[in-house]
C-alpha cells in the first residue's frame, strides 16, 4: 500500500506538472494570436550596471544595428537572464553572425534574442550537443518544441561571451515582433533604464551641388565643415547636405546611434530620417541613405538629405523636394541641422547660405568619355560589354542613374579591370564575366578577385567556362582573374604524439591565402568529433570528452580543411589522452 501511495503521488505530481506546462503554452500561443496582448515588464538580461557599447539603429556596413550591445566587464562568463517568461523557440550556433544565440518567445507577442553567448545553460547545451553529433555539424539552427524549454522571468540561460562576429565580450540583446521578426528598440520595448543627459555630437556637415536629378545626377562637394562658421556660404541654387553625427551617453565612451536626423531651411523641414523598425531584408538600403562616396573614401557614414529614386526605407524618411534644398532668390538663408537622441537630448548647428556658386561641367560634356561608357538608368536592367568583359546589373540594383565606364590596365603582369567605381553602391548583386587564358588543368582553381588600393586580393569566387570566368559581384570596383592552387594551412597547438591528459580541448590554427575556407571536418579514431570554428581568430577548437574518446590511449586525429577552390589539406597527427 505504501509503494502504491508513493507511486500514485508521483504520478499525480507528474500529471499536474504536465497540465501546468500545457496551460502555460496554450496561454503563450493564445496571446500571440490575440490582437490585444499581455503587457509584460522586462528585466535587464544581465546583473551589471547598464552600459552600452552599441545601440539600436547604429549605421553598420550593410545594415542597421538591430539591438543593443551591453557591456559585461570585458571578459566572457557573466550570467545571462531571461528578460521575461516564455519558451526557447530557437537556438543557433554559427562561426559568424550571432555565434551562440538563444531566442525566447514571450506571451506578449515579442521575441528576445541573446547573441554572442559563451555557453548555454547545461540542459540546453546538452541538447544542442546531441543535435550537433546527430547531424555531424558544428553550425546548427534548432527550433525546439515549446514544451521542451519553458523559461521563467530571470532564469539563467547561459553566459555572455564573444562567439560569432563579435569584436569583444558583450551581450547583443534584441527585441522583435514574433510574427514578423521586425527588430524593435530594446531601450523602449524592454524598458532598459539608461542614464543619458548628453546630447549628440555633430561632427561634420558636407554640402553638395547637384544637377540633372531627373536624368543623370551629377554631384560635387562644395563644403566640408567640422565647425560652425560665421561667414555666408555661397552654394548652388540646388544642393543637398550630408551629416556625420554620433550620440554619447553617461557611463560609456562608445559612439552610439543618433535617433533622428532633421535638416531645415529657414525653419522649414526639408528632410528627416529615423533609423527605427527597419526589417532585416531592407537593411542594405542603408547605402541609399548615407553619402556612399564619403563612406568608401573616408569611412564616414553620413546621412544625406537627397532621397534617391531607387532608394528604400522611405517610410522612415520625411522629405520635400526629394530632400533637395532649392534657393529661388539671392537672399541669405538659414540652414539648420538638428540631431536628437532617444532620450530627448538635441544638438543643433546653423549656417548662413546664399546662392551664387556655379556648377562644374558634367560627364556628358566630355565627348571621349561618352564614347567609352554607357548611361545606366536606375529602373532598367543594364548591360555593358566589350571584347574582354561583360557586366550585367539587374533592375533594383542602382539607387539612381549612372554613367557606367570600365577599363583595364596591366599591373605586375596581370590585367586589372576598373569596373565603374567602388563609390557607387549596388543594392542587388550584378554579374561580371572576364576573359581568362587559363589552362584546362587549372580551370577549377580560377576565380575573380577584388583588388584593393594596396594591391591586396579578396576572392569573390566564380566559375570558369570556355575562356571566360563569371562571378556574382556585390559591389563595383577593381577586379582581376587569379588562381588559387594552394591548400589551406593547418597548424596544431601540440606536438605529434604529445600526452594531452587533463585537457578538455585541443586547438588548431586554420587559414587560407585567397579563396577562403569552405568546409572542415575533424575525426578522432575515424569518428566525427565536435570542433568549433572561430574564423575571426582562425581557430578550430576540438573537444575532448570521455563519452566520445576512450581515456588513457593513443588516438589518431585528422583535420580535413577545404577551401572554395577545392584545395584540401588532410592534416594527420596523434596524441595520448
Amino acid at each position: 500500500m505504501t509503494h502504491c501511495g508513493v507511486l500514485s503521488s508521483s504520478i499525480g505530481r507528474l500529471f499536474f506538472s504536465i497540465l501546468l506546462t500545457s496551460i502555460l503554452l496554450v496561454g503563450y500561443k493564445k496571446a500571440q494570436g490575440d490582437e490585444k496582448r499581455t503587457s509584460l515588464s522586462y528585466r535587464v538580461p544581465i546583473d551589471l550596471p547598464v552600459s552600452l557599447s552599441g545601440s539600436y539603429g547604429e549605421l553598420r556596413a550593410t545594415h542597421f544595428h538591430a539591438g543593443v550591445d551591453l557591456r559585461v566587464g570585458g571578459v566572457s562568463g557573466a550570467p545571462l537572464f531571461a528578460a521575461e517568461e516564455g519558451y526557447v523557440s530557437r537556438v543557433s550556433v554559427s562561426p559568424g553572425g550571432y555565434g551562440n544565440a538563444i531566442y525566447i518567445d514571450h506571451p506578449d507577442g515579442k521575441t528576445t534574442l541573446y547573441g554572442h553567448m559563451h555557453e548555454f545553460v547545461p540542459k540546453i547545451a546538452k541538447w544542442v550537443r546531441e543535435q550537433q553529433y546527430s547531424k555531424e555539424s558544428f553550425s546548427i539552427n534548432l527550433y525546439p518544441e515549446p514544451e521542451l524549454f519553458p523559461i521563467k522571468r530571470g532564469e539563467v540561460i547561459g553566459k555572455a561571451g564573444n562567439s560569432g562576429s563579435s569584436g569583444g565580450p558583450h551581450l547583443h540583446f534584441e527585441v522583435r515582433e514574433t510574427k514578423t521578426q521586425l527588430p524593435l528598440n530594446p531601450i523602449r520595448e524592454a524598458g532598459i533604464n539608461v542614464t543619458d543627459n548628453i546630447p549628440p555630437q555633430i561632427q561634420k556637415v558636407n554640402i553638395y551641388s547637384i544637377s540633372g536629378v531627373a536624368s543623370l545626377p551629377q554631384r560635387e562637394i562644395i563644403y566640408s565643415l567640422k565647425e560652425s562658421v560665421q561667414n555666408v556660404l555661397t552654394v548652388t541654387d540646388t544642393f543637398y547636405v550630408a551629416v556625420l553625427g554620433i550620440d554619447k551617453q553617461n557611463n560609456t565612451v562608445a559612439k552610439l546611434a543618433v535617433a533622428k536626423y532633421s535638416y531645415f531651411l529657414d525653419g522649414e523641414k526639408i528632410f528627416s530620417f529615423v533609423p527605427d523598425n527597419i526589417p532585416f531584408d531592407q537593411g542594405r538600403y542603408i547605402n541609399s541613405v548615407v553619402e556612399y562616396p564619403e563612406k568608401q573614401e573616408n569611412g564616414y557614414s553620413m546621412i544625406k538629405s537627397w532621397v534617391e529614386p531607387g532608394g528604400g526605407i522611405k517610410s522612415n524618411i520625411d522629405a520635400i523636394n526629394d530632400g533637395l534644398f532649392i534657393l529661388r532668390d539671392d537672399q541669405v538663408h538659414n540652414l539648420r541641422i538638428e540631431l536628437s537622441d532617444e532620450h530627448g537630448n538635441v544638438a543643433e548647428r546653423s549656417f548662413k547660405i546664399k546662392r551664387g556658386a556655379s556648377y562644374k561641367p558634367g560627364i556628358l560634356s566630355d565627348t571621349l568619355r561618352v564614347k567609352s561608357g554607357v548611361i545606366m538608368p536606375w529602373f532598367l536592367p543594364n548591360r555593358f560589354e566589350r571584347d574582354d568583359i561583360k557586366v550585367t546589373i539587374p533592375p533594383g540594383s542602382l539607387y539612381s542613374s549612372i554613367f557606367f565606364e570600365a577599363d583595364s590596365e596591366n599591373v605586375n603582369g596581370s590585367k586589372v579591370w576598373s569596373i565603374h567605381t567602388n563609390k557607387t553602391p549596388l543594392h542587388n548583386s550584378g554579374r561580371v564575366s572576364l576573359r581568362a587564358n587559363v589552362p584546362d588543368s587549372l580551370s577549377t582553381k580560377a576565380l575573380i578577385a577584388m583588388v584593393n588600393e594596396r594591391g591586396g586580393l579578396t576572392s569573390i569566387g566564380g566559375r570558369y567556362n570556355d575562356g571566360w570566368i563569371d562571378a556574382s559581384i556585390g559591389s563595383l570596383g577593381a577586379f582581376t582573374v587569379a588562381l588559387d592552387t594552394l591548400m589551406p594551412r593547418v597548424l596544431p597547438s601540440f606536438k605529434d604524439g604529445a600526452n594531452l591528459a587533463g585537457r578538455s580541448y585541443i586547438r588548431f590554427t586554420v587559414s587560407d591565402d585567397l579563396s577562403g575556407i569552405a568546409e572542415y571536418r575533424v575525426t578522432i579514431d575515424d569518428k566525427w568529433i565536435l570542433a568549433a570554428y572561430d574564423p575571426k581568430n582562425r581557430r578550430v577548437e576540438v573537444e575532448l570528452r570521455s563519452d566520445k574518446i576512450t581515456k588513457g590511449e593513443r588516438h589518431n586525429i585528422i583535420v580535413s580543411v577545404t577551401d572554395n577552390s577545392g584545395n584540401t589539406n588532410n592534416f594527420k597527427s596523434s596524441f595520448i589522452w
